[in-house]
């Protein structure tokens, strides 16, 4: 049975990071998306990892 983990990174020089960790637990990455909002002074970028282990 395939299991699934969505995990939110919150900034950039997190994400390598984050695969890494996950990955030396036995997930691999699926999908790498990233979705921000806001103005000049305070844009923030989600960075959204989805991770998938199993058969």
């Amino acid at each position: 049975m395939k299991e699934w983990q969505c995990i939110v990174v919150g900034h950039h020089n997190n994400v390598g990071k984050t695969i890494a960790d996950w990955e030396a637990q036995g997930w691999r990455l699926h999908t790498y998306s990233t979705a921000g909002m806001g103005g000049t002074w305070n844009y923030t970028v989600n960075h959204y990892l989805l991770f998938i282990r199993g058969e």
